[in-house]
């Protein structure tokens, strides 16, 4: 399975009714575009507006099939995109425990699946195999030892991964990351920056990885989109072998169009 392609061009609102033009290409053999810039420069609404939960003043086309065009009146709602969305705020059930929340999240990937897949079979062969897709996921996170733990009594950091995994038990085509390493000590920054891409590898998944700190994700980014302050342009680079090169920019007066991940 190829690699999703995702094709962007949108105005997002900003501050004092400013907006700022957001264009770009995704595709390729690869694609992880890293999102940087200020708080409240619009990284987060990017998220969101490809979610479908933020109104879209522009187009979303993702394998030539449009998600948004406000011209053609296409809006594909949230539940027919193939996204899984790891928001700041976790949204975890605090009266759960670690267990109770995936499981809980992998019952609700199983209810909306459309067709055969791995959460597919009747009765005790359905549960089985959520069960074993969530204790692969712990694993692979190691959060296995917190199952039995609520959510409430978790660190920051331990939250973090338990949301993860529930963002990956989703299969999807495009993961959308919002500051993914926020709260984790060094150590687990350094295994998440290794984990997380493989995952997307084995699953052909693009995604979009908020971060205030790109430098240290420059190994594993193949594009840095750069949000500025008010008044600035939206600057994306290709990262090739761990070295950036300038694409270009988009202001208000000129289109920009960027190639990430493939010909460029």
């Amino acid at each position: 399975m190829a690699f999703p392609s995702l094709e962007v061009d949108l105005t997002l609102g900003r501050h004092e009714g400013r907006t700022l033009p957001v264009r770009f290409l995704l595709e390729g053999e690869s694609g992880i575009l890293g999102v940087a810039g200020p708080s409240g420069s619009g990284k987060s609404t990017l998220l969101r507006t490809i979610a479908g939960l933020e109104p879209a003043s522009g187009s979303i086309v993702v394998d030539g099939i449009p998600w948004s065009d406000p011209v053609r009146k296409i809006h594909r709602p949230l539940e027919d995109r193939s996204v899984a969305y790891l928001p700041q705020t976790f949204c975890l059930f605090p009266h759960m425990n670690v267990r109770e929340n995936l499981l809980f999240a992998a019952q609700l990937v199983q209810k909306g699946a459309r067709g055969p897949g791995f959460f597919s079979g009747t009765g005790a062969v359905r549960r089985k195999a959520l069960s074993d897709e969530v204790c692969r996921m712990t694993e692979m996170f190691g959060i296995s030892d917190l199952l039995e733990r609520k959510v409430s009594g978790l660190s920051g950091g331990q939250t973090m991964k338990v949301a993860l995994a529930r963002c990956f038990l989703k299969p999807a085509r495009i993961y959308l990351l919002d500051e993914p390493l926020s709260g984790i000590d060094p150590a687990g920054r350094q295994f998440l920056s290794g984990l997380i891409p493989g995952l997307l590898r084995d699953t052909r998944a693009l995604a979009l990885w908020v971060t205030h700190a790109p430098e240290e994700l420059i190994p594993v980014l193949d594009g840095l989109a750069v949000f500025p302050e008010d008044g600035g342009t939206f600057e994306s680079e290709r990262i090739t072998g761990g070295r950036r090169r300038s694409l270009g920019v988009a202001g208000s007066s000129r289109q920009f169009g960027a190639r990430i991940g493939g010909k460029g």
